[in-house]
């Protein structure tokens, strides 16, 4: 109903204003696509992709970076907001990442797409930037992060220099530009002043992950999470997971002789706990499997009646993916146009073993195996798919990453401390080459002469390895005290079967009061490292094959007792109302007699009545008789007065 109504809107603005205009609403390509895939421990690995093209800018004439023609001064299906916001900071290339959980390498695998759109825990971003001077740059930087924060409801307006790493070797960037830039402004070009791009990096291992960037992340899409593959993307399903990343690439693709093309990438890749999702049905709250129906793995060395290290059991599983997301899929989107029985382009397909079966709900088959089957969605149907199997471990065999990464803290004390990283190459045959990165806070004071390098050997040969010889190059930038941190790249190869330990000691800094978090007895978190495998291409260039990363380290620095700040104002504010108080008092309270507060406060018919009888008294004093003395008058009128407050 909502995509019908659109388009009968669509329709009518179209009559009554100009058809030309119409032509601009349908600008653009757009594809969507799901992947589902059985992993080890019942768990459900699901990769939304979806990707936005806009129409090439030679069409309506114009070539950027040649003619100084503006950029797309209308937008089809191209999200404006990120247009918008990439053509005011002049930014070439844009990769943001949203990333919660940790990816279990020995059990799941290699990462979805390779590492390409993973990033570290919490908020990552990095972007080409295209400027003539650093300066000029930097201040881009710092608009383009700023206007991503609003946008994308997130704290990104908190990456300042402190947490800015320029150019770092392990990015490259993904399109085929080069040097120059799309964006190159007019006044450049007129006085042949190239603009060179320029690569920072900034990360918040803090932030936390949640529906309030969902949110406007699906609302990029043309159909706004409400109809296609889209419409499973439920904030309560999302984030209960084991692990979850979502990410958004802006890239250009150009051509020489048809211009460039507009080319945005937005991926969530979800594992999902396929056991305590069905168990949402009937226990809300998430509980413990019982102790008898657990599989220990008696061969580690820590078991005990106690400890249990648990196997992964064979369960009988028959649920359907509405069960998993809590929803079916609406229908199809509309605006995705591809053909519906395309067999490259196919909408939602899963990868299984033979053991398994499926069973579908609306939808069109458009490939069929033992290990694969695709499907295409209708326009009005929903479509929701059915998996059984009696045997939930047979999954499909998951490739070995190349290389296996650990990074810890050691030492104890609040003054100083050290990183440790244990990288291992499990193959048998190849030496990997790899670029690790660092990027450490500023509170973190590395020593450089302590960084060393032990190679040891998984096999029964051990291996005579200097660290020259596995450090083949180092690029390094010291800290500065509040401005920046550190940047620490390092260039390694590692030999088959072995595993390198890097490690290196630092000094904790004591913050100013201001500069602890509200929660400062937690720790401080530090960014992951980064890890790239280059390989080597037939041609003698190097490529990127695979990124991963390391999780994010907590940092306990010495806190100070922020309880005596709070004994220090509650004493001084109690010590400064009793003084107050008690000089008020002497200041502004008057003293007065007693008979003068009776006289005050004496009501008006009692003061008459006094005033009739000290009358009466007087005149028969006057007549002859003897007048009472002024004393027993005044008590005789007291006790009057008295009974008279009784009475009333």
């Amino acid at each position: 109903m909502f995509l019908l109504g659109s388009w009968i809107y669509l329709l009518v603005v179209c009559m009554l204003f100009d058809v030309s205009d119409c032509a601009l609403a349908s600008r653009g390509t757009y594809r969507e696509s799901l992947d589902l895939k059985p992993l080890p421990r019942n768990s459900l690995l699901a990769s939304f992709n979806f990707e936005i093209y806009s129409d090439s800018a030679a069409e309506n004439g114009q070539v950027y970076g040649t003619d100084g023609a503006e950029f797309l001064a209308h937008y089809g299906l191209f999200p404006r907001s990120v247009g918008q916001i990439v053509t005011s900071t002049q930014t070439h290339e844009l990769h943001l990442r949203f990333t919660q959980g940790r990816w279990d390498s020995e059990e799941w695998g290699l990462l979805p797409h390779n590492g390409k759109y993973t990033g570290g825990t919490g908020v990552e971003v990095w972007a080409w930037i295209a400027a003539e001077e650093d300066n000029e740059a930097e201040n881009s930087w710092y608009e383009l992060v700023n206007a991503l924060s609003g946008l994308f409801c997130a704290s990104l307006n908190f990456v300042d220099s402190s947490r800015t790493t320029p150019n770092p070797i392990s990015f490259r960037p993904d399109s085929n530009v080069g040097s120059s830039s799309i964006f190159t402004n007019p006044t450049a070009r007129k006085s042949n002043v190239s603009s060179t791009l320029h690569l920072y990096h900034g990360s918040l291992p803090r932030e936390t992950v949640c529906t309030e960037n969902l949110t406007p992340f699906l609302k990029l899409l043309p159909c706004k999470g409400r109809a296609g593959v889209s419409s499973l993307l439920d904030g309560h399903r999302i984030f209960d997971s084991k692990w979850q990343s979502m990410a958004l690439d802006f890239v250009p693709i150009c051509d020489p002789d048809n211009g460039c093309r507009l080319h945005m990438t937005q991926k969530v890749d979800v594992v999902l706990d396929v056991l305590r999702s069905l168990q949402r049905k009937h226990t809300p709250v998430p509980k413990p499997p019982p102790l008898e129906e657990l599989q220990c793995d008696t061969s580690k060395s820590y078991h005990s009646d106690s400890i249990c290290f648990p196997l992964p059991s064979p369960h009988v599983l028959d649920w359907k993916l509405s069960d998993v997301f809590g929803r079916k899929i609406k229908n199809r989107c509309l605006l995705d146009q591809r053909s519906e029985y395309d067999i490259s382009s196919y909408s939602v397909c899963t990868h299984i073993t033979p053991e398994w079966y499926l069973t579908r709900e609306g939808g069109t088959v458009v490939s069929s195996t033992s290990s694969k089957a695709c499907f295409s969605l209708h326009e009005n149907d929903e479509f929701d798919i059915g998996f059984s199997t009696s045997n939930s471990t047979s999954v499909s065999k998951n490739e070995r990453p190349p290389v296996y990464i650990q990074r810890s803290m050691t030492g104890r004390g609040q003054q100083n401390g050290g990183v440790q990283t244990i990288i291992h190459n499990p193959s048998m045959t190849d030496t990997v080459s790899l670029v690790y990165f660092e990027s450490l806070p500023w509170y973190m004071k590395p020593y450089m002469h302590t960084l060393a390098a032990v190679l040891s050997s998984t096999a029964s040969t051990p291996i005579a390895a200097t660290k020259e010889e596995v450090v083949k190059e180092v690029l390094y930038r010291p800290f500065l005290e509040r401005v920046r941190g550190t940047y620490l790249e390092l260039k390694l190869e590692i030999p088959p079967e072995s595993r390198l330990t890097l490690s290196y000691d630092f000094d904790k800094t004591l913050l100013y009061l201001a500069e602890y978090p509200p929660d400062a007895n937690r720790g401080f978190d530090v960014p992951p490292g980064i890890l790239t495998v280059l390989t080597k291409e037939y041609n003698g260039t190097t490529s990127y094959a695979y990124t991963l990363r390391t999780s994010s380290l907590l940092l306990s620095l010495p806190t100070p007792d922020f309880s005596m700040p709070y004994n220090v104002i509650i004493l001084t504010s109690t010590v400064m109302a009793l003084a107050f108080g008690t000089i008020y008092n002497i200041l502004v309270r008057r003293f007065v007699y007693e008979e003068d507060i009776v006289r005050e406060h004496t009501p008006l018919m009692q003061k008459l009545k006094r005033r009739i009888a000290r009358f009466v008294l007087w005149k028969t004093a006057a007549k002859g008789n003897k007048p009472p003395e002024s004393g027993k008058l005044k008590e005789d009128t007291v006790a009057k007065d008295k009974s008279l407050d009784k009475r009333n």
